[in-house]
């Protein structure tokens, strides 16, 4: 070939429009699950409810990420009754649904999201209806809003929302979208944790721009041709701090974004600056949030409250008495006078007591801290009638679900065998008992543990695991690994 030739055939290649040779998203399984959420059963009374899985595309293996709705009363394989004795070996459920597609190939209860979700937060929209929020720590730093519909005979729909989209990365909001300025900022790289704060109000004007009523002092959107809705901020946290310029790991500093759940609109003054550190989780209270940490090395804020009404920070100071190399999931108990916090190295529950919680200024105190199992990375309280609570870890590193009392002071109970690396939690209340859903990370399932009786935590017991096993990160070339779209 001449050299000409060679010319010519190269620019030639680079005015060729980009070819996606990546894999379709498979919308059949979970892929490296983490968020999860469980919603009640809007039918009869004594159902399994809906559970909602996000998989998050790991090792980019496919073209992008999915969220899976399931209406688990129609699984091809039903799970066990509630507290029934648990078969041997556990049982294995690994359809998801039968075959339902739409006629580009997709499924009504799946939609595509981008890769690297954190967690999710569900917001009731009336019977039903619901807005489910997952940020993405991909590029550009999403944060997704899909809507889920419970049609006829209990049949599940996923939608973008304000989009007809299969893919709601395309309309997910970025939080990034300011870096270009110059400073760089604001901006949240690593979006990561997220929760819900109803907006309160006094009249409608406090609600915001746009369509509102206040109602019982709680913000009701009105919006255009479509039913009333809960008005809320979603509070969106970071695990990478952002700096100024960009690139420069100077000026770095940390944010919680605060979305509006009826438009998801961002604006440079929805970034309420929480200092130096990045955020981790944050957990809602009656007025003031409570943000975990990240990389506290060599010291930084081991949880910030904030008032997101005001933009008021304040540090709780309780780096200063127990030292961890980091923080990860936070809780509050159901009287919002204790805060549950898991922190990396050594790996422990922290307990402290809060005082003043609706007052100007809280005052946090450790109470006691606990070792954990490796890797406590989530975090959820179970509220008992006249007990203090129960609270449920996913220690992921050692792959078990340890239990605390907080009415004895220490580690219950422990469920090994969960599966690889349990991560995302979510809790089906059953009584004085609950069933708990945790997704296995590294190999795509959902783990199915019951406590038959919250009285007796020593009585959890894992039942089933939903999902097919894949062990893609330790072997590519397993066979249960997914290497394109096909059906089970």
């Amino acid at each position: 070939m001449s050299r000409w030739l060679a010319v010519a055939v190269a620019v030639g290649a680079s005015a060729c429009p980009a070819v996606d040779v990546s894999l379709p998203t498979p919308l059949d399984r979970f892929y490296f699950p983490s968020a999860i959420a469980h919603l009640d059963n809007p039918g009869p009374d004594g159902g399994h409810g809906l559970l909602v899985v996000a998989s998050t595309n790991f090792d980019k293996r496919f073209s992008g990420g999915s969220l899976i709705a399931l209406n688990l009363d129609a699984l091809p394989v039903p799970l066990p009754p509630f507290g029934a004795t648990p078969s041997s070996p556990v049982a294995q459920l690994p359809a998801l649904r039968s075959a339902a597609t739409q006629p580009d190939g997709g499924a009504p209860d799946a939609v595509l999201i981008a890769p690297f979700a954190g967690q999710m937060a569900a917001l009731s929209l009336g019977a039903d209806r619901w807005r489910l929020f997952v940020p993405t720590r991909s590029e550009r730093q999403r944060v997704h809003a899909v809507e889920l519909t419970v049609g006829a005979g209990g049949a599940l729909s996923l939608a973008c929302f304000n989009s007809a989209d299969r893919d709601c990365s395309t309309s997910a909001t970025s939080l990034t979208a300011f870096e270009q300025t110059e400073t760089a900022l604001p901006r949240a790289p690593g979006a990561f944790g997220v929760g819900l704060r109803p907006r309160a109000c006094g009249s409608p004007e406090d609600c915001g721009v746009g369509r509102f009523v206040c109602r019982q002092s709680r913000c009701v959107a009105l919006p255009e041709g479509k039913p009333e809705e809960p008005a809320v901020d979603v509070l969106v946290t970071h695990i990478t701090q952002a700096d100024s310029p960009l690139g420069s790991a100077r000026e770095q500093r940390g944010y919680l974004v605060k979305l509006q759940s009826e438009s998801m609109q961002l604006t440079p003054d929805q970034f309420v600056n929480l200092g130096p550190g990045a955020s981790h989780a944050v957990a809602v209270g009656g007025r003031w949030s409570y943000v975990s940490g990240r990389f506290l090395n060599p010291l930084a804020n081991l949880v910030r409250l904030v008032d997101p009404a005001k933009g008021t920070v304040i540090s709780s100071g309780l780096e200063s008495v127990f030292r961890v190399s980091d923080s990860r999931g936070i809780a509050l108990s159901s009287d919002e006078r204790r805060v549950y916090l898991l922190g990396r190295s050594p790996d422990a529950l922290m307990v402290a007591s809060v005082e003043e919680p609706m007052g100007d200024q809280p005052r946090l105190q450790i109470v006691r801290g606990n070792p954990l199992p490796e890797g406590p990375s989530e975090i959820v309280v179970l509220a008992r009638p006249g007990r203090s609570d129960l609270v449920v870890i996913t220690c992921t590193g050692a792959g078990v679900l340890a239990l605390y009392d907080d009415d004895v002071g220490d580690v219950v109970a422990q469920v090994p065998g969960v599966g690889v690396q349990p991560f995302g939690l979510a809790v089906d209340r059953r009584g004085s008992g609950a069933r708990i859903y945790t997704t296995n990370f590294q190999d795509g399932r959902v783990a199915v543990i019951d406590v038959p009786d919250l009285e007796q935590p020593q009585s959890a017991r894992l039942v089933a695991h939903l999902g097919r096993q894949q062990l893609c990160l330790i072997r590519a070339s397993d066979p249960s690994c997914a290497t394109d779209a096909g059906v089970p």
